[in-house]
């Protein structure tokens, strides 16, 4: 990282507001990060019950399809897929922490469903269309779940990495420089007084 640090004197409080602006960000950086560490830590609970949930719903909603095979057979689980309808809609929530824009909840709408008894279906097949929009909810707010925790997490390594530039790049370059300056400053100084002795030496006047 090279500076371009102003010469003489002037350098010495370019590089000490730099140094003291560079601590200060590196404060704000630190309390944002263990902020986003807690977030991260709230979202991973959360995507762990999303999953749970979800892992749960499906395995509801496969076996109760197994049961509608069984006791009606494939011909009405043909004709409730093709009288189905429109695909469900998602709805998303939105929301705003620490700078990270993440979806908070997640909202499924299914089309109007067919009379699956007047398709010859049975009430397994009945409990297995049900049993499937419930996996359908539930995989939604999986899927908000899992987007609102990668998105925290990618803000805390950005924040990591902007944190240890400045701590172990930023802060280090001109905290050295500053002190080679001053060394510099305090050996020219040193310089022009021993001058000014020598100067006034041969100036003064013999007895």
């Amino acid at each position: 990282m090279a500076l371009r640090v102003p010469s003489g004197r002037a350098g010495r409080p370019w590089l000490a507001h730099r140094i003291d602006v560079a601590r200060r960000g590196s404060d704000v950086l630190e309390q944002k990060r263990q902020a986003l560490l807690r977030e991260q830590q709230r979202f991973a609970e959360r995507l762990a019950e999303a999953t749970r949930d979800w892992e749960r719903a499906a395995g509801e909603a496969a076996v109760w399809l197994r049961r509608a095979a069984v006791l009606g057979g494939e011909r009405p689980l043909a004709l409730a897929r093709f009288h189905a309808g429109a695909p469900a809609d998602v709805e998303l929530d939105w929301r705003n922490t620490l700078g990270v824009v993440y979806p908070a909840e997640a909202r499924v709408r299914h089309a109007e469903p067919p009379r699956l008894a007047g398709l010859g279906g049975t009430s397994a097949l009945v409990s297995a269309a049900a049993a499937h929009r419930a996996a359908v909810a539930s995989a939604a707010r999986f899927a908000a779940a899992r987007a609102a925790h990668e998105r925290v997490s990618q803000e805390l390594r950005r924040t990591s990495r902007r944190l240890r530039a400045i701590e172990r790049v930023w802060l280090p370059t001109h905290e050295r420089a500053l002190a080679q300056l001053e060394l510099a400053l305090d050996e020219g100084e040193r310089e022009e007084a021993a001058r000014r002795r020598w100067i006034g030496r041969r100036l003064r006047p013999r007895p």
